[in-house]
C-alpha cells in the first residue's frame, strides 16, 4: 500500500508539472499575439517575435522594429520626361490656317495635338505644364475630341473661344475647366485675333497639375539600333500636310510647306523631340457648323496602329485606351511598352 500511495504521489507531481509548462507555453503564444496586433502594417509575426533576441548573460534586449521606406515622390515629368513640376496642366484650343498664321505662344507647350475638323480643317491644341506663355494666339472654339481627350491628364485646364451648343453640354459634363478668351489683337481681323494670358491664369490657386497619361520616356532605347532612319516625313491629317524635318537632334514642323514660328518667341521655330503619328477613326459629330459643314470627331478611345518618330528614327505600334478617363498604352510591334525621347511632342490624330 505503501509503495502504491508513492507512485500515485510521483504521477500526480508528474501532471502538475506537464499542466504548468503547457500554460506557460499557452501564455507565451497569446503574449506573441497580442504583440503581432500592435505591429506595423505588413510587418510578419516572425519579423515580430524577432524584435527580441537573448544577450550572452541571458536577459532579453529590444531590436527596434523595421519600418517600411516610404516612397519617393514621383521626380520625371508626366508630359516631358523632364523634371518634375507642381505647375498646373493648360490645354489651348488654337486656330490652324493661313490667318492664323503665325500663331503666338506655341514654341513652350510641352505637347500639342493635331485633330481634324469641319470643312477637312485642323486645329492644334497645346498642352502646357513646364512653362507658360504670357499671350497664346488665335484661342478658338472646342470640339468633342477635345472633351475626350483632356480627362486623361485628370481634371486641366482648356482655354477656348467658345462652342456650339452640342459641345458646350458636354464640357459641362466633363473633368475640365473652363476659361474663355477675352482680349482682342488689333493687328490681326477678327475671329483670328483672341488671345489669352496663360502665365497669368497659371498663377491661380487650386489647379490641378497633370497626372500620368501614358508617356514612357527614355534617354536612349535599344529599339533604335535597328529602327529605319527618317529623317524627313509627311503626316496628313484632314485637308493638311504636316512635315517634319529632323536638324540638330529636334524636328521642326511645318503646315502646309509653311514653317511653324513662334511670333511671342521673336519668330524662332518651333521643335519638338517626339512626333507621334495615332491612326484613329474619325466620325461625324452629327451636327453642321455655321457653314453647312459636317462636323467631326476623333476617337481615342480603342485602339489602333501608331508610328514614333524619334532621334531620327522611325519605331512601329499600336496604341490602346479603354475610357476617356485613363490613360494611353502606347506599345511596339512585340507589345513592348514605347519610350519617348524626353523633351516636347507633337500627337497626330490621322484618320
Amino acid at each position: 500500500m505503501t509503495w502504491m500511495k508513492q507512485r500515485r504521489r510521483l504521477t500526480l507531481t508528474a501532471g502538475i508539472a506537464a499542466f504548468a509548462l503547457t500554460a506557460g507555453a499557452c501564455s507565451s503564444g497569446r503574449s506573441g499575439d497580442a504583440a503581432s496586433t500592435s505591429q506595423s502594417p505588413g510587418q510578419s509575426k516572425t519579423s515580430a517575435a524577432a524584435s527580441s533576441t537573448k544577450t550572452s548573460a541571458g536577459t532579453s534586449t529590444a531590436r527596434p522594429k523595421a519600418t517600411r521606406p516610404s516612397s519617393p515622390a514621383p521626380s520625371v515629368d508626366p508630359l516631358t520626361g523632364g523634371r518634375r513640376t507642381t505647375h498646373p496642366v493648360i490645354a489651348v484650343k488654337l486656330e490652324n490656317t493661313a490667318a492664323a498664321m503665325p500663331q503666338y505662344g506655341l514654341s513652350p507647350a510641352d505637347l500639342v495635338f493635331v485633330e481634324q475638323v469641319e470643312g477637312n480643317l485642323t486645329r492644334l491644341m497645346p498642352v502646357y505644364q513646364s512653362s507658360y506663355p504670357k499671350r497664346v494666339e488665335p484661342v478658338r472654339s472646342a470640339r468633342s475630341t477635345d472633351v475626350d481627350i483632356l480627362p486623361a491628364f485628370g481634371r486641366p485646364v482648356l482655354v477656348y473661344s467658345g462652342a456650339a451648343s452640342q459641345i458646350r453640354k458636354k464640357l459641362s459634363r466633363a473633368p475640365i475647366r473652363l476659361y474663355g478668351g477675352d482680349q482682342r489683337d488689333s493687328s490681326r481681323p477678327a475671329p483670328h485675333n483672341l488671345y489669352f494670358d496663360v502665365a497669368q491664369l497659371a498663377k491661380k490657386h487650386g489647379l490641378a497639375r497633370s497626372r500620368d497619361i501614358g508617356l514612357r520616356f527614355a534617354r536612349t532605347d535599344p529599339q533604335l539600333a535597328k529602327a529605319p532612319t527618317r529623317t524627313s516625313f509627311t503626316v496628313k491629317v484632314g485637308g493638311d500636310r504636316f512635315s517634319f524635318a529632323y536638324k540638330g537632334s529636334r524636328y521642326l514642323p511645318s503646315w502646309n510647306g509653311r514653317p511653324y514660328t513662334d511670333s511671342g518667341a521673336g519668330g524662332k521655330r518651333v521643335t519638338a523631340s517626339n512626333v507621334l503619328a495615332l491612326s484613329v477613326r474619325t466620325v461625324s459629330d452629327r451636327y453642321r457648323d455655321p457653314a453647312g459643314n459636317p462636323v467631326y470627331k476623333s476617337l481615342t478611345t480603342g485602339s489602333g496602329k501608331l508610328t514614333l518618330y524619334r532621334n531620327g528614327k522611325q519605331l512601329s505600334g499600336a496604341w490602346h485606351r479603354s475610357a476617356t478617363n485613363k490613360p494611353f498604352r502606347f506599345t511596339d510591334s512585340h507589345g513592348k511598352q514605347l519610350r519617348l525621347a524626353p523633351g516636347k511632342t507633337w500627337i497626330l490624330l490621322q484618320d
